[in-house]
This record gives C-alpha cells, structure tokens and sequence, in this order.
C-alpha cells in the first residue's frame, strides 16, 4: 500500500483524518510503503525541523524506489488520460505506477486524480 504525498503531508500538519488512518492501516498489519517520489516531494518543502520529523514518519516504511518498469507504466498511464482528455499530474501517475507494480492501493486525499487510473484500489481517509 503506497502513501501518497498528501498523506504524509498531512500526518506532518497532525491531521486528524490522516493519524487515524494510519492507526488504522498499522492495527491491521498493512505493508506500507512510500515511494521515493514522495519523499523528494515532501521533503522539498521542509526545514531542517521539520526534516528530522517526517524521517521519523518514514522510518518504518519501505521505501519503493522508482524503477524503469514504473517509468514505462506511468507513460502509459498518463498516454492513456491524454488520450481520454482526462491528463493527470506526472508525479501522481508516477505514484500510481509505484502502487500498480505493487499492490495496486493508494491512501490519499486526492481521490478525482486516481480513481481515474485502471487498477488503482483508492484508500481515501
């Protein structure tokens, strides 16, 4: 299960939603993962602080590296909602690629952007 950007964004800030779902995914046993697009994404906007904190949110997660089977999934991807009039975002269909090499699930907020995607399982919280 991949945790998006706005995810982790979100646990940083301490949002509600955010914590209780990730209590939630933890009770469960879930593998989580985040891809290392996140972390460049996450971490871009962060001080040395706020750093230090969102290393400890990560510690316990594996980190998907992005890979050259994600690159070619992601083109597809985002080829395919070119086609349909419907483009997304190249960093989500980059994500999106990460979980569809994986187990297909995404926690996010941004539901719109990949539900529009074949195979993406959205886990909104």
């Amino acid at each position: 299960m991949i945790l998006d950007s706005c995810f982790l964004i979100d646990l940083m800030a301490g949002d509600g939603a955010a914590v209780a779902k990730l209590d939630e995914l933890v009770a469960e046993g879930r593998q989580l993962s985040v891809s290392t697009l996140s972390v460049t994404e996450v971490e871009r906007g962060l001080d040395t602080r706020e750093r230090e904190r969102f290393g400890a949110v990560v510690e316990d997660v594996d980190i998907a590296a992005y890979d050259r089977k994600m690159a070619r999934r992601a083109a597809s991807v985002l080829r395919s909602l070119d086609d349909d009039g419907a483009p997304i975002g190249a960093v989500d269909a980059m994500v999106a690629a990460t979980a569809l090499e994986r187990d297909g699930s995404v926690v996010t907020r941004n539901v719109a952007e990949f539900r529009r995607i074949d195979g993406i399982r959205v886990v909104p919280y």
